[in-house]
């Protein structure tokens, strides 16, 4: 019995704990009003109760018109910190209607949400008029007044009965506020605005950081440059293939830097480890790390030795013990000529291994 009330007790205060965190009032900055007859807004900035700035909404009223018909449509919108959509919310006590003033139901709302977060819609290429006729085109065709060329077209960026309002909601959310959300963010930039965009786990963000880190040289500073190397141990391929393109080679200067960036390889995914590997073809290496390369190159697949011996024919300083380790590989039939021209090479190459090279 004493359990079964615990249970219950713990269950009600998790409860009113989550309840609690989802209603933690989330600070609003006023940072821009505009009124003109066709359209009217307040955009904020919004952040956390630690006063980390987490995106911006906007308060907006617009007049849908068909033809000499005008409804007033209220809605909120919510874009992150660079100005991509996130969602739309009606204010209470408001409506988005179709045609004969219908309202929207909730798969209107679902579909609505899948136009304004199309980045790419169709809706980007065509003005209203291209889309929309006469009043009595509307009353033959029932959709909102979309004409017979280009409803097969949009008929999937639109929702039935409100083609207007579906046009002039998409340009609101990727038009000109998305500028100035951009603008704004400019303005903010600070070190500790790069690290919670680095770590976010987001990665317009993560992109949008990367870049100006290296415009400004700023992973010189340690701290910067570690949240940037973490962005390697995430789970988004593309990402991390573009961040090891354009990561200066001076950030591997050190042995410990280096060693971090072969153990990442290590544990990366196949694609990336090829792109780290080519990485090191960059970077003057570390004793350590050319026995790392050596020892890959007998246990690698063919990809991957061709990759390594790339690697490796760059490095004319190899020791006397890493040489005799090629020497070996030559004489278990492992890349021999391709080896034997890289011995050849070094600078100081152990006399014994001359004799025994000239002698083949």
């Amino acid at each position: 019995m004493n359990l079964t009330r615990g249970l219950i007790l713990l269950i009600v205060t998790i409860s009113l704990v989550g309840l609690h965190e989802r209603e933690k009032p989330v600070k609003k900055t006023l940072i821009e009003s505009l009124q003109t007859d066709s359209l009217r807004y307040d955009m904020y900035l919004l952040e956390d109760e630690l006063g980390q700035a987490e995106g911006y909404m906007a308060e907006i009223f617009t007049p849908v018109c068909h033809t000499n018909e005008c409804y007033p449509v209220y809605i909120d919108f919510y874009w992150d910190l660079l100005g991509n959509y996130q969602k739309y919310e009606v204010p209470e006590g408001e409506l988005l209607t179709k045609l004969d003033h219908i309202p929207f139901d909730d798969e209107d709302h679902e579909k609505l949400q899948e136009i304004l977060s199309n980045e790419r819609s169709l809706l980007k290429e065509y003005k209203i008029e291209e889309l929309v006729g006469s009043t009595q085109t509307v009353a033959a065709n029932g959709v909102d007044a979309v004409t017979g060329a280009t409803l097969k077209t949009i008929k999937n960026e639109v929702i039935d009965g409100a083609v207007y309002s579906c046009y002039t909601l998409w340009h609101l959310a990727h038009g000109e506020m998305v500028e100035k959300i951009k603008v704004h963010t400019e303005g903010l930039y600070s070190k500790a605005l790069l690290i919670q965009f680095l770590e976010s786990g987001h990665y317009p963000y993560q992109y949008w950081a990367i870049e100006k880190v290296i415009d400004k040289n700023l992973y010189k500073d340690d701290t910067v440059s570690t949240a940037m190397l973490d962005v390697l141990l995430g789970d988004n391929i593309f990402l991390g293939s573009y961040l090891i393109k354009v990561l200066p080679v001076e950030i591997f200067s050190s042995l410990e830097r280096q060693i971090w960036l072969w153990e990442t390889m290590e544990k990366s995914p196949y694609r990336l480890q090829m792109k780290i590997l080519d990485k090191f073809n960059t970077l003057n290496l570390y004793p350590d790390i050319q026995s790392k390369l050596l020892e890959g190159m007998k246990e690698g697949n063919p990809a991957q030795q061709k990759m390594i011996y790339s690697v490796l024919k760059n490095q004319l300083n190899l020791s006397k013990s890493q040489q005799h380790k090629l020497l070996d590989y030559i004489k278990d039939g492992i890349w021999e000529d391709g080896l034997k021209e890289l011995l050849l090479n070094q600078e100081k190459l152990d006399k014994r291994i001359k004799k025994q090279l000239n002698t083949k």
